[in-house]
């Protein structure tokens, strides 16, 4: 997986209990890993209207922040949640963009993300009925916007965007929700070995396949699995949950690729 470009995946995050569909994890990490890329669809270029102002990032080159080289990653080795946390935040912030392919239950989508000081989302998500990337929406400069039946219109809130998307799509595709979840157990571990990830934009990665060591709660939200998968240099490159609120074992799978690329994310022409 090239590094030659930059700026910031992928599987993430609030309130994501509540917001996930049912669904089952495997204990196979390589069969865990690969479930989104098998039916993830090619991202949309009409996820937003065009506008005549679209604001496009310019990749860079990606260095390894100091909060993951620090981590030492190596097989078997356990690591605090708050310094995995940093070393996440802290490889999306070094990217600062990318594209998210997420697989909740039997629905998925695609998400352009920019992190930062102006942080943005735009993407395309399946409709309740199964229909591909039937409903869009863009989160930019504080403004939500979402598009279903054909139309664009503004949203008052994130929480009525969920609402609107189902699963809680909206909140669950911010790459920040990954580093909220990990920061909140103290301790995760690392696989023995590395996990083959095939990302959707045809490209093949090995990375780490680390877990947490015991079952932690997440706003409300018993979290029995969560599985993040980084490269050496601390590139995230997957996420896995499964979490019980009460009910069936709830999953969400994504997938961060394209990281440091450039991306166009602009309010719709109303």
């Amino acid at each position: 997986m090239g590094r030659s470009k930059h700026l910031i995946t992928a599987f993430t995050v609030t309130a994501v209990g509540a917001a996930l569909l049912t669904g089952c994890s495997s204990d196979d990490p390589d069969t865990d890993a690969a479930g989104p890329a098998a039916s993830s669809p090619a991202a949309s270029p009409s996820a937003v209207a065009s506008s005549p102002a679209p604001q496009e990032s310019e990749a860079t080159e990606y260095v390894e922040p100091a909060e993951c080289a620090s981590l030492g990653l190596a097989s078997d080795k356990k690591l605090a949640g708050k310094d995995l946390a940093a070393c996440v935040t802290a490889a999306f912030a070094a990217y600062g963009t990318g594209t998210e392919y997420m697989l909740n239950a039997d629905r998925s989508g695609t998400t352009r993300f920019r992190v930062g000081d102006d942080p943005a989302l735009a993407g395309d998500v399946d409709g309740a009925d199964g229909s591909r990337a039937k409903n869009s929406f863009v989160s930019l400069g504080g403004e939500e916007w979402i598009k279903s039946d054909g139309v664009w219109e503004k949203s008052d809130s994130k929480e009525a965007m969920d609402a609107e998307l189902g699963g809680k799509y909206r909140t669950l595709s911010d790459p920040q929700v990954v580093s909220d979840i990990v920061g909140t157990f103290a301790t995760w571990k690392v696989d023995t070995e590395k996990a083959l990830i095939s990302l959707e934009n045809g490209k093949d990665t090995h990375a780490w396949r680390i877990t947490n060591a015991a079952h932690f709660d997440y706003r409300g939200a018993e979290m029995t699995e969560y599985i993040l998968w980084i490269e050496d240099d601390g590139t995230p490159v997957g996420a896995q949950s499964t979490s019980h609120t009460g009910g069936a074992p709830k999953t969400v799978s994504q997938h961060f690729y394209d990281l440091g690329e450039p991306v166009t994310i602009e309010a719709p022409a109303m």
